[in-house]
């Protein structure tokens, strides 16, 4: 039986998944009851049907020889990821002698609690691959764990949700032509913003099934519409902000000032504050499908875990926020693929950019995000809830991206476009 299982899931992640590495093999993927040619005449018989043992030998060795590739890759960066610790570690090493010869006056304790925050020592580059291969790391335990407590949900988890695939295994774009990587993003936000704003309007307005049927939470249920409707008047004022404001501040500074009290406490944040369980549960839902992309997963999925997804992305956006800001990385100096990656899990990319535009979206998601705070933390010593801070950042700009002329998202746009109104 574990034999049988080893064999399938080697099938089902090779035939998925495709290594993105430089040592592919560019292999044909097999579909099941397809016609591929193998041998030449010997493979086919006199009706021109595939011969199904040619088939299955064809099958059997692209699947094998994916799986081989996509292994040696992930061993590959675990080494490559290493040496980058190991750069890492020196320079800690020799911060620690220049603070011990400063004779700062911190606890050994103190001081190692600073240098673990330090990430400096290697390049922007580096970095990022080193986040990926947390990342890879972490989705190859679920893989493990996942096969041996769940052997039988294994095939339809990564049926259901590529996404827990490590890197080297990821299923690559379909590259078919119909649209690109970037307007299927484009697209699938724009649908997950449009859901959101309805979403919100009718937990506003219309009252649930089964809120009818309980006569004693008729005052919650009445404070939780008026919330959801003060939600949405909020929404639409930052969405018709007058050019006199635009003038002065950006859009993105204007949704930040407008829940200033919530950003901002004297007093410590609590934990439900910080882990997002005030956020409204419509809310989560459009944040995280703009994150994954819509699965059918997402559906019976509990808050609790949506709401996990979304702070592990954050907390992903905070390591590499605070090495561009602490390490001083010019923007400038970012690659179009390093530049294009960083503003796409920040929700700012969208069709059409320019690469001027990405980085002065970036440099202001770096200012509103970390630079202000920091400096406002400085001189008055509130408290700052960065994860609030980055959600509301992911939700104005993938309605910024929704709303854009160049979103791949049209159908919706001209509805209300002043050129499709009937007279």
């Amino acid at each position: 039986m574990n034999l049988i299982f080893v064999v399938s899931t080697t099938l089902f992640i090779g035939n998925l998944s495709s290594s993105s590495g430089s040592s592919v093999i560019a292999a044909p993927a097999v579909v099941p009851g397809a016609i591929v040619p193998v041998g030449g005449d010997s493979s086919t018989n006199d009706d021109g049907n595939s011969n199904i043992a040619f088939q299955l030998v064809g099958y059997v060795k692209d699947s094998v020889v994916r799986m081989v590739d996509g292994t040696k890759e992930l061993w590959s960066n675990h080494g490559r990821c290493n040496q980058i610790r190991g750069k890492q570690k020196d320079y800690r090493e020799r911060l620690q002698k220049q603070w011990e010869f400063e004779e700062q006056g911190w606890t050994p304790k103190e001081m190692k609690q600073r240098l673990a925050k330090i990430n400096g020592g290697i390049s922007y580059d580096e970095f990022v691959f080193l986040m990926k291969g947390k990342e890879d790391r972490g989705k190859l335990m679920n893989l493990v764990f996942l096969g041996w407590g769940a052997p039988r949900l294994f095939p339809y988890a990564m049926m259901f949700y590529p996404n827990m695939l490590p890197g080297p295994f990821a299923p690559l774009h379909d590259a078919s032509g119909r649209e690109s990587k970037l307007g299927k993003l484009s697209r699938e936000r724009s649908h997950a913003v449009i859901r959101t704003l309805l979403a919100i309007e009718n937990e506003a307005k219309a009252v649930p099934v089964l809120a009818k049927l309980n006569i004693f939470g008729k005052k919650k249920q009445a404070r939780q519409m008026d919330e959801m409707d003060s939600l949405g008047k909020t929404i639409r004022q930052i969405m018709t902000a007058p050019e006199t404001e635009i003038s002065k501040h950006n859009v993105a500074s204007i949704a930040m000032n407008t829940i200033d009290e919530a950003l901002f406490r004297p007093l410590a944040m609590t934990r439900a504050e910080q882990r997002l369980c005030f956020v409204p549960k419509c809310v989560i839902n459009g944040i995280l499908t703009t994150i994954e992309g819509p699965n059918l997963l997402q559906g019976i999925m509990p808050s609790f875990m949506k709401r996990g997804q979304i702070l592990n992305h954050i907390q992903k956006l905070n390591d590499v926020d605070h090495f561009l800001v602490n390490e001083k990385i010019n923007l400038d100096d970012l690659s179009t693929a390093r530049l294009l990656e960083a503003c796409s899990d920040r929700m700012i990319v969208g069709p059409g950019q320019t690469d001027e535009e990405r980085r002065k979206h970036l440099q202001t998601w770096l200012d509103l995000s970390v630079n202000e705070p920091t400096e406002r933390i400085e001189k008055t010593g509130e408290y700052f809830n960065t994860n609030l801070a980055k959600t509301i950042l992911i939700g104005y700009y993938s309605l910024n991206g929704a709303r854009d002329d160049r979103s791949a998202s049209y159908l919706p746009r001209e509805m209300f476009s002043a050129k499709t109104q009937i007279e």
